[in-house]
């Protein structure tokens, strides 16, 4: 017999018929009954009207349709139906057919469904936008005191513009091989000097100096590994701090070790070997400490003394906090700050048991000053925190499908409670920053910059803007960014003294293919923002050239 087969008519033409019931003739030979249902938008915010239609499959004719939305059974006995969720969350939304037969199917799918979107409003001015040709991923740019700026991606290159975005030049950090990716941040010395340490995935990573006009000015090759085997570093996310005399960098891997190095030369002074290596930082506290974020195995600190004596033999950390219950994929960047007089390293992590904390600790000794857990987001992977200009910690924070519980978080380590939230349905990769004027400033995943201001315990939206729109609108760019997409932004925003801001973008469309992937670095201005808010640490790597030294 001739197989039946039964799609179900679109929602205009069924509306018309009585009852809704339709019998498409099949008189059944046997086929099992079976259903489906789509809906559209595949995208679901809490308020907007979905559609869903239903496909029945074999069974004999005619059939009766059940539709549940979460708790609310639906009067309508419809091949097709709207239905609009009116709050945030996961409801199961089923789909129960019966045949002539008497035969009943049921069809279940979770529907996740955002809070309602936020609406764009405030004015960004788009000043420039510099393409480049990679994933920009963890990678913030970086400002030279004569406004130069400096940013990278996964090319492996790195980029230098103008203080009004011409392209000056472009250098290969390294060439890879395999897989190794760069994943990190420049900062920039008063005389023009640049230090980036670059590369992950296969073991290449190098720390390279440049001088203001591309020259490579030294390439370190004092690599560590205990085994005695070949060095094999991975650069996660790095940036080197920047001293009188010294710098201070981190790599993972097996060759995981943390160093000073004379900033002149490249010629190592002295390192040590902490578990898991550095992930993120170096900072330098203004007692004299080095500190850094080791992923999974904690917060860690040494003398900067000690580190800069050490000699050829690795030493030892002066200690090592919350070291045996974290994340093991948490990446994000730290803060130094000033608690009651006393220098401390803030961040936020999730343990294995699934507690999100922002915390601070002592620089000296990683005595715990402050902890603070925040209940309601979801597992950390990235982010950061920053210092607002009143002590408080600002941090970024991740989000759960169906809640709006990213955005970022305040707060007040003394009293050790949460004293401002902005929530969105939107991840926040980088660390947030502060304006002068006590606006946060972050961009999301979902490619849109916000500015939110803290009002009592809320924060009130100031700004929020698609960046790849803002570029595509612009005449000046719309034929070399006609293919961008979304502006994913998986990075932290830099606040020049004069207020403009610089952030840098991928492509998100194409951010899985290399031979394809592009992004850019944009710089912004708004009315708003004149400068940095004048506290220990507001914005990522503590200021525009990412020194990372507490002042």
């Amino acid at each position: 017999m001739k197989k039946v087969f039964f799609v179900l008519m679109a929602a205009a033409a069924l509306l018309c018929s009585c009852g809704g019931n339709k019998d498409n003739g099949s008189s059944g030979d046997g086929t099992p009954l079976s259903v489906n249902f789509s809906y559209t938008p595949t995208a679901v915010f809490a308020g907007d009207e979905v559609s869903f239609e239903a496909e029945v499959k074999g069974g004999k004719s005619p059939y009766t349709f059940k539709w549940t939305m979460g708790d609310v059974v639906l009067d309508l006995n419809r091949v097709s139906v709207k239905y609009t969720f009116h709050a945030s969350g996961a409801p199961v939304v089923k789909l129960d057919v019966t045949d002539a037969a008497g035969t009943t199917v049921q069809k279940k799918k979770v529907v996740v469904v955002d809070p309602p979107k936020v609406q764009e409003t405030g004015n960004l001015v788009l000043n420039w936008v510099g393409k480049m040709n990679g994933y920009n991923s963890k990678s913030t740019a970086a400002v030279a005191d004569d406004g130069s700026v400096y940013s990278t991606c996964r090319d492996n290159k790195l980029y230098k513009w103008s203080s009004t975005g011409a392209s000056v030049w472009v250098k290969q950090i390294f060439t890879p091989t395999g897989s190794a990716v760069n994943y990190g941040t420049p900062s920039v010395d008063t005389d023009g000097t640049i230090f980036i340490g670059a590369g992950t995935a296969d073991g290449q990573g190098t720390l390279r100096a440049y001088n203001a006009n591309g020259e490579v000015k030294w390439t370190f090759n004092e690599w560590y590994n205990s085994t005695g085997a070949a060095p094999a570093p991975n650069c996660v996310g790095p940036i080197v701090a920047i001293d009188a005399s010294n710098v201070y960098f981190g790599c993972t891997g097996s060759s995981g070790i943390v160093l000073s190095a004379d900033k002149a030369t490249g010629a190592r002074n002295g390192f040590l070997a902490p578990a898991g290596g550095a992930r993120s930082g170096i900072l330098i506290s203004k007692n004299g400490y080095i500190n850094w974020y080791g992923g999974k195995y904690g917060v860690f600190g040494v003398s900067k003394t000690a580190l800069d004596a050490g000699g050829n033999s690795p030493i030892s950390q002066a200690f090592r906090q919350y070291g045996s219950d974290l994340n093991k994929s948490y990446e994000g960047q730290i803060a130094l700050m000033n608690i009651a007089g006393v220098p401390c390293v803030a961040g936020i992590h999730t343990t294995t048991a699934g507690t999100t904390r922002v915390y601070a600790v002592k620089a000296a000794d990683g005595t715990p000053v402050c902890e603070v857990v925040i209940d309601d987001t979801a597992e950390q992977d990235q982010g950061g925190v920053v210092v607002d200009a009143s002590g408080n910690i600002v941090a970024s924070l991740n989000y759960t499908l169906g809640k709006d519980n990213g955005g970022i978080v305040v707060v007040n380590p003394t009293s050790k409670q949460v004293v401002a939230r902005y929530r969105v349905q939107e991840k926040v990769s980088g660390s947030p920053a502060v304006d002068a004027a006590g606006n946060i400033h972050f961009g999301t995943e979902s490619g849109f910059y916000y500015v939110v201001k803290p009002n009592g315990d809320n924060c009130d939206l100031l700004v929020k803007r698609d960046i790849a729109a803002l570029v595509k609108a612009d005449a000046r760019y719309a034929d070399s960014f006609a293919l961008l997409s979304t502006a994913k932004i998986w990075c932290s925003p830099v606040i020049g003294d004069d207020g403009k801001i610089y952030i840098c973008f991928t492509d998100y469309a194409t951010r899985d293919n290399a031979a394809a992937a592009f992004g850019g670095v944009v710089s912004l201005s708004y009315a708003g923002c004149t400068g940095p808010a004048a506290s220990d640490w507001p914005m990522m790597g503590r200021d525009r050239r990412h020194t990372c030294k507490q002042n």
